[in-house]
């Protein structure tokens, strides 16, 4: 399994991956849908919305333990048609390196390459982390 990692601008301009694979989009505001290519290798994109934020702020969507199911269910129900998991945020530096990040640890066993790379939200990665044992399944 691999996994990739972009910015909204990046996902959107790059070419479409031609291997199997799925999408998750991670965007701030439920009306500020991100745009991109999705080709016939994609087998499903998931959405999801939440800032990237650490702790509460009112009145702002903070990931949380639903959003971490939405995520695992996702992964879980299409594994093992995909060969990629393609991941994005606004910047590609924080949301979606903690989201791939804790995917790659639990189906892979490494997660180096995302913290060396990026600065993962250490919220969204934990919170993932601690989800995953909910679900049965084999690595």
């Amino acid at each position: 399994m691999e996994f990739f990692v972009y910015s909204r601008p990046a996902i959107a301009s790059l070419p479409p991956h031609d291997v199997a694979h799925v999408i998750i989009s991670i965007t701030t505001t439920e009306g500020d849908r991100a745009r991109f290519p999705v080709p016939p290798s994609c087998r499903g994109v998931l959405r999801v919305v939440f800032a990237d934020i650490e702790s509460p702020i009112p009145d702002v969507r903070m990931f949380d333990i639903e959003l971490a199911r939405e995520i695992w269910r996702f992964v879980l129900k299409h594994r093992e048609a995909i060969a990629r998991i393609v991941v994005h945020c606004d910047a590609g530096h924080s949301r979606s390196p903690a989201v791939a990040a804790a995917l790659s640890r639990v189906l892979v066993g490494s997660d180096e390459e995302f913290f060396r790379r990026y600065e993962p939200n250490p919220h969204v990665y934990r919170l993932l982390l601690e989800t995953h044992a909910e679900f049965q399944f084999e690595p």
